[in-house]
């Protein structure tokens, strides 16, 4: 993905406000908000970097899928999902992430639709997935959602939506992008402790 063809120079991220679907931490002697397990912080990127790293992410993590190969689809344990899981959740939230942002584009300060995260996986809708499809879908959604960043009208950033009625707190579109790439680099981790734990002999 050529992340530099999609993104303008010009237009930049604002600071986020809040983000609420991972438990965070905030620097007592800063205001920028980070993710108390990855250590995402939220703090202002341009469009440009925010897409490389999303670009760059996503990349990663076709590769772990292919590196883990038949074990693609193996839980390490059962309070884990496995790589295959982690890199079906991380499509659909790249997919409804970017539906929020068109939603709060043209409407004032709309409610997001709840992913159903675990339901999902529960009622078996990433029972199908393959590795080949589930990376060309992460590559696809990708593409999709920075086509839409690289295509946000200036100072639509600063534009407000509540995440969802399950999450009903109140951000900008700056704060969903950052949210996405966050979604991305946080679960590459888990996808690369996923790959660590399968590699590692049974004690």
């Amino acid at each position: 993905m050529d992340a530099e063809r999609l993104i303008r120079d010009d237009a930049s991220v604002t600071h986020p406000q809040v983000y609420d679907n991972m438990s965070s931490v905030s620097d007592p002697a800063s205001d920028v908000q980070s993710c108390a397990h990855c250590g995402f912080s939220w703090a202002t990127l341009s469009r440009v970097e925010l897409a490389t790293r999303m670009s760059g992410a996503v990349e990663s993590f076709v590769n772990v899928m292919k590196a883990a190969g038949s074990d693609v689809a193996a839980r390490p344990s059962a309070q884990r999902w496995s790589i295959l899981e982690y890199g079906g959740h991380l499509r659909d939230v790249i997919l409804s992430i970017r539906e929020r942002v068109v939603l709060a584009s043209v409407l004032d300060v709309p409610v997001g639709t709840p992913i159903f995260r675990d339901e999902r996986v529960d009622i078996g809708f990433y029972s199908e997935d393959t590795a080949a499809d589930v990376a060309l879908e992460l590559q696809v959604v990708t593409y999709l959602f920075l086509k839409t960043v690289a295509t946000l009208p200036e100072h639509f950033e600063d534009r407000k939506l509540i995440y969802s009625d399950r999450t009903p707190l109140e951000i900008t579109i700056a704060s969903a992008l950052l949210n996405a790439l966050h979604e991305c680099e946080h679960h590459l981790g888990d996808a690369f402790e996923d790959l660590t734990l399968l590699e590692s002999p049974t004690s």
